[in-house]
């Protein structure tokens, strides 16, 4: 493919179809708000949103719309408020792949896909097939990523007594924040997490929390009072299977390891991320138990 064939619109005219396909995102049902455009230059060929064909992802909606109305798509370009999935763990054939296959030749980008078997990798997909990458201009990539924002707080945002996650840590600064329940004012505790080793991560009680290590607790149940452990800075290494907890003025959060997906430079792949679950003990006494 003869990528300098490929010149850029005018400006108002990828505007027009980014914002395009977030009107489309805002027509999805449920938190994964998605929508995609498809254009031959100023010219709209096909759009598609996240649920409005059963199981379908918004850019299998536009392409099979465009197929439907046989349309030749080579040369064309797409916009996504979300990055094409490129996950081989599904059965499903990833967007990325369907799109570089469609012949089309750029991909306007409104947001990364925070699920971290997702990130980064629809375009590093696209960017190794040929394919042309751009970002939404800033306003816009603002409005895709709060068409979405239930779904991505998912991956940066914690809320109960007790629950557990899975999220990128060498995204979004490594934080996480958990927090007792939705409210604006919920007492909350950002955690930061970092890059350790194949099977231990750092757990940074960001500020103003300190971190301790339950060493040797397996259960969060088997700590009588987080207050009597050892509090002596802000981060501390905590391997698979290990308890960390972080303290501030609303009381601690108990963060158990579960699994961790290590980066390249530890044996690990592209997909990088640490499961946690975790229990709140406020300073009131009440407990996620």
């Amino acid at each position: 493919m003869n990528l300098e064939t490929n010149t850029q619109l005018p400006k108002e005219v990828e505007r027009t179809f980014a914002a395009r396909s977030i009107k489309e995102a805002r027509k999805s049902p449920g938190n994964a708000r998605v929508g995609a455009v498809i254009a031959r230059e100023d010219s709209l060929l096909a759009t598609g949103y996240r649920g409005e064909a059963k199981g379908l992802h918004a850019e299998e909606v536009a392409l099979q719309k465009a197929r439907a109305a046989d349309i030749d798509l080579a040369g064309t370009s797409l916009y996504t408020t979300l990055e094409p999935c490129a996950n081989s763990r599904t059965s499903r054939v990833p967007c990325a792949e369907l799109i570089a296959e469609a012949g089309i030749t750029i991909v306007h980008i409104g947001e990364y896909d925070p699920n971290p078997q997702v990130n980064r990798l629809g375009w590093k997909y696209l960017r190794d097939h040929g394919v042309q990458l751009r970002d939404f201009p800033a306003d816009l990539r603002e409005q895709a990523r709060e068409a979405s924002r239930n779904f991505t707080r998912l991956f940066t945002n914690g809320t109960g007594m007790s629950a557990g996650a899975k999220f990128d840590f060498t995204t979004n600064g490594g934080r996480f924040t958990i927090s007792v329940d939705e409210h604006p004012n919920a007492a909350s505790w950002e955690t930061r997490w970092s890059n350790c080793g194949a099977s231990a991560i750092y757990l940074n009680g960001g500020v103003p929390g300190v971190v301790a290590l339950a060493r040797y607790a397996e259960k969060f149940d088997e700590i009588d009072d987080p207050d009597a452990l050892d509090y002596g800075g802000h981060f501390s290494r905590i391997d698979v299977g290990c308890i960390g907890v972080v303290r501030n003025e609303y009381g601690h959060v108990l963060c158990k390891v579960i699994a961790i997906e290590p980066t390249a430079d530890y044996g690990g792949n592209a997909q990088v991320s640490v499961t946690i679950n975790w229990e709140i003990r406020l300073a009131d006494g009440r407990t996620g138990r």
